[in-house]
């Protein structure tokens, strides 16, 4: 209990206990010492004396978040195939074999496989705001 009051006349009789990492218990000793204050002090200052953004919640679809998962998982897939064709023209070529005319080269493929991973990227990005995640 604090043996002084504050500006309201009132004494500490109240406790909270939380958890703390031993680690960051370190860092807030260390803190607090340096500004010649208690734990108790230091944390009620950090807490009490700084403004707080209230948090934005999103309401989330979740069947569209899940959908979105299932599209990025397809353009990987698709992604995956333009390889293994890309693959497989780049051996026949090699082999001295001649690749018909109307089918895309590698060089196309590999736009569009960059393209796809580029979409897919956009797509976890746009999944992780909808969550209130920021970018990994």
């Amino acid at each position: 209990m604090a043996h002084y009051p504050n500006n309201n006349g009132e004494f500490k009789t109240k406790r909270v206990e939380t958890k703390w990492y031993p680690s960051d218990l370190v860092i807030i000793d260390r803190q607090a010492k340096l500004l010649n204050l208690t734990r108790t002090d230091y944390i009620t200052k950090c807490v009490l004396d700084k403004p707080i953004e209230k948090a934005h919640v999103f309401k989330v679809n979740w069947r569209t978040y899940r959908a979105m998962g299932e599209i990025a998982r397809e353009l990987k897939r698709i992604g995956n195939n333009i390889n293994q064709i890309a693959k497989v023209f780049n051996a026949e070529r090699l082999e001295g074999g001649k690749v018909p005319e109307n089918y895309p080269l590698p060089e196309e493929l590999s736009a569009i496989r960059s393209y796809a991973d580029r979409i897919s990227q956009e797509l976890n990005q746009v999944r992780l705001l909808i969550i209130g995640r920021k970018e990994k």
